[in-house]
């Protein structure tokens, strides 16, 4: 989920850092070209949004090398298979349990989360009539097969249909803002 720290209420609080903890905070800030303090936002509400919940509905971190290398050897017939009966299913567990309810908005949201736990690049672009997310994943063009398989089952179960594209490294889909919009 984005939190536009500008508008949300926030509290000030005192913490008791350890001190490699917070040059490691301080150096993170820096490479990202920002504030000590949203850094530090940024990182909680990850861990919040993800991180201590993801473990929990069966998320398992393995080396992208690894994934690459299992999807090597499969057909595409058999990653389509996969990923549209993942798709239908999956996708109800993880948003009940990770966000108490099955909505378009809240698959994008475990859609960002998920796209920054494993490096992708994830951007959101809304336009006039719908909003265009683009995720490039760098793992080739089975895995394009597999995520735009997967997201558009997904997608049809919380009734929103998605007009996708892609290619070997990146997917690219658009929502109808009747379906959701990022300014509600």
């Amino acid at each position: 989920m984005t939190i536009d720290y500008k508008t949300e209420k926030t509290e000030t609080i005192t913490a008791r850092i350890s001190k490699q903890t917070l040059d490691k905070l301080r150096s993170y800030a820096k490479a990202e070209s920002t504030t000590l303090n949203s850094a530090i936002n940024q990182l909680l509400s990850h861990a919040v949004d993800w991180d201590i919940v993801a473990s929990k509905t069966g998320w398992v971190p393995i080396p992208k090398d690894i994934l690459m290398s299992y999807f090597e050897k499969l057909d595409d017939k058999t990653i389509i298979e996969v990923a549209d009966a993942s798709g239908r299913n999956v996708p109800r567990d993880l948003l009940l349990a990770m966000r108490g309810k099955f909505d378009v908005k809240e698959w994008v949201s475990i859609l960002r989360s998920r796209a920054k736990a494993a490096g992708f690049h994830f951007s959101e672009i809304p336009e006039d009539d719908h909003v265009k997310f683009v995720m490039k994943h760098d793992m080739g063009a089975k895995w394009s097969i597999y995520f735009q398989t997967y997201y558009d089952s997904a997608f049809k179960a919380l009734g929103c249909e998605v007009e996708f594209s892609m290619t070997n490294n990146t997917i690219s889909y658009k929502i109808s803002r009747r379906n959701y919009d990022p300014d509600k």
